[in-house]
């Protein structure tokens, strides 16, 4: 093993979160640039690490149970919670797709607009899930708050 990789099973959620943070950040840059086979391998650089520490950061978030504090303040929530935590495999599962699409596709150029469409159209649903788990434990712990003493 190299001196210099990153061992993401030490991460904590909060660091796995910032790296994904940037990696995002990086892959919709790499997105917009031309098809060629340099930004292949570059998509498939930051694919590969999203593949490692996205189900890292599930499984840290689903262990004593996803949300479960949101679910106790507010029990009316527990059918979204179900769909978001749903969401992980399908999100993990839709990341290995493309990733392995990124491996065998020779020559890039010709399905790169279609694949790029797909990381892209994976990104976005990530960060709405993300933003709709946000939403969720920010609107019970309002509701948790404005209860009276």
């Amino acid at each position: 093993m190299l001196k210099n990789q990153c061992h993401y099973e030490l991460m904590n959620l909060k660091q796995l979160g910032e790296l994904e943070f940037l990696l995002l950040g990086d892959l919709r840059d790499v997105l917009e640039e031309e098809a060629s086979e340099q930004n292949r391998k570059w998509l498939l650089a930051i694919v590969e690490v999203l593949a490692r520490t996205i189900p890292r950061e599930f499984y840290l978030r689903e262990k004593d149970g996803y949300l479960q504090d949101v679910v106790e303040c507010c029990p009316e929530v527990n059918h979204e919670v179900q769909l978001l935590l749903k969401e992980h495999q399908t999100l993990r599962d839709r990341l290995d797709q493309l990733r392995n699409e990124l491996q065998r596709l020779r020559p890039f150029r010709t399905q790169a607009t279609a694949l790029k469409y797909e990381l892209a159209q994976w990104m976005n649903k990530l960060e709405q899930h993300n933003r709709r788990e946000g939403k969720l434990v920010q609107c019970a712990y309002s509701q948790d708050v404005g209860v009276g003493d």
